[in-house]
């Protein structure tokens, strides 16, 4: 295998900027404590 180019090496750092991104975004929405929805209260017209 030889070197990359440097449009290959372009495409290699987005698609590794793109899966730490998403990892990322995944590890913070799990760690997040869901909060309880607020019963709304609708009075009839």
């Amino acid at each position: 295998m030889g070197f990359l180019t440097r449009r290959e090496q372009k495409v290699l750092c987005v698609v590794i900027g793109l899966l730490l991104v998403g990892w990322a975004v995944r590890t913070w929405r799990l760690s997040q404590v869901p909060t309880e929805p607020v019963a709304v209260q609708t009075t009839p017209e």
